[in-house]
């Protein structure tokens, strides 16, 4: 009787210092004994031996995660990204650490809601760059959780502070036509099926370089985005609308499927010819902005406009994107018109 008292406390104070609550040893023990089938009898020293075992294991996994060390499985876990977002992974991590050296070599599953709160706060002064900060520092929380080193994500509770950007006019069909126009010149026609996928499909800039003529699909009228194109790194399936496709018919190109749509020396190419067109300065994104405040003021369907855009939710578009007050009824019909561009183009 004294033996199995010992041999039962010997099991409490090791569930206990693993931090295990009885309900979970009990859960493990179950498991096990379905493991072994249900004629094996489990012995207390068996089951003590295979915590220790599982113990051993937990510490090779570096149960004790510290911040910085978080840090540097992210990065390495992320080696497959592009280097774009790689460098803003690395900058906004490797700031959080500089400037909380105290925190840096902390575990991580002692970090709270509060210090996490009171570490954005005191590294990062812009609310947009906290706010970035805090979905990247979600997401090192997420990853460990994911891999098994964490419980719970003490980021989670934190609320992204509300936007509130200045509101960006769309540019005006009378705009847009010598953007077009301009491109049709000689030493600007390189550039011309980039912008009219730019001003018709709302594409972002630099999913717009990584896009091939292997992406674009006359006959379903439809531009194929890939993971690797995109920058929230998911796939999408663009619309191509009427303007667009009589655009791209009347370029009369014939390019390979696996040739980029945008020219060497792409950045440059596009600075001269939005300066040639007479817009400046130039406002980035302008044309993703028109695009979604067009297609708002005439086809009055969020669902469908976060879709095109690869918008995760409408919140940004809101916010943001849209501003349908500066456009009549008649220019978004315009805007989505053909023939509307052929007759002012021809």
């Amino acid at each position: 009787m004294k033996q199995k008292v010992s041999i039962d406390r010997m099991g409490v104070e090791l569930i206990q210092a693993h931090g295990l609550r009885l309900i979970e040893a009990a859960e493990i023990i179950r498991e096990l004994a379905e493991c072994m089938g249900t004629k094996h009898k489990i012995k207390a020293k068996e089951c003590i031996q295979r915590l220790r075992d599982a113990r051993e294991v937990l510490q090779e996994t570096d149960p004790q995660l510290t911040l910085e060390k978080g840090v540097e499985y992210l990065l390495k876990g992320k080696q497959h990204r592009r280097a774009a977002t790689r460098r803003e992974l690395e900058y906004y991590t490797k700031k959080i650490l500089m400037c909380n050296p105290e925190l840096a070599r902390r575990e991580m599953r002692h970090i709270s809601t509060q210090m996490c709160r009171e570490m954005l706060r005191k590294t990062f002064q812009r609310t947009s760059s906290r706010s970035k900060a805090r979905t990247i520092l979600h997401g090192l929380f997420s990853y460990c959780c994911r891999m098994g080193w964490l419980q719970r994500n003490p980021v989670q509770p934190i609320q992204e502070a509300p936007s509130r950007e200045r509101e960006k006019e769309p540019l005006t069909l009378e705009e847009i036509l010598r953007l077009l126009r301009t491109s049709l010149l000689p030493k600007h026609r390189a550039c011309a099926a980039a912008v009219g996928i730019m001003i018709w499909s709302g594409m972002r800039p630099t999913e717009i370089t990584r896009l091939r003529w292997r992406n674009i699909h006359i006959k379903t009228r439809t531009i194929t985005l890939y993971a690797t194109q995109s920058k929230t790194g998911g796939s999408r399936c663009v619309s191509m609308p009427q303007p667009l496709l009589r655009w791209l018919r009347r370029l009369n190109l014939n390019p390979h499927e696996d040739e980029l749509i945008c020219p060497k020396g792409w950045i440059k190419r596009w600075g001269e010819l939005h300066r040639a067109s007479g817009l400046h300065p130039w406002v980035p994104d302008v044309l993703r902005h028109s695009f979604a405040s067009y297609h708002a003021a005439h086809y009055r369907d969020m669902e469908r406009l976060q879709y095109e855009m690869g918008h995760r939710s409408s919140q940004m578009l809101r916010f943001r994107y849209i501003s349908a007050s500066h456009i009549s009824r008649k220019a978004a019909r315009a805007y989505w018109s053909a023939k509307y561009w052929d007759r002012l183009l021809d």
